[in-house]
């Protein structure tokens, strides 16, 4: 019974399926890439540098 319907998730699965699967990984690098680039360009708070200043 598990084969059956193992066969049939396979069928439901294809290159359209994949290709999506992939189209959205992508998307999903692209945005995540971005947010980083974004938060490594931001300068650091002078607050924030005054508090790692105290600690040394």
């Amino acid at each position: 019974m598990s084969s059956e319907s193992g066969s049939s998730a396979n069928k439901r699965t294809g290159k359209t399926g994949d290709r999506k699967v992939t189209r959205k990984a992508h998307d999903v690098n692209v945005a995540l890439r971005r947010a980083y680039d974004s938060a490594v360009e931001e300068s650091i708070p002078q607050s924030m540098l005054d508090l790692l200043g105290k600690l040394s």
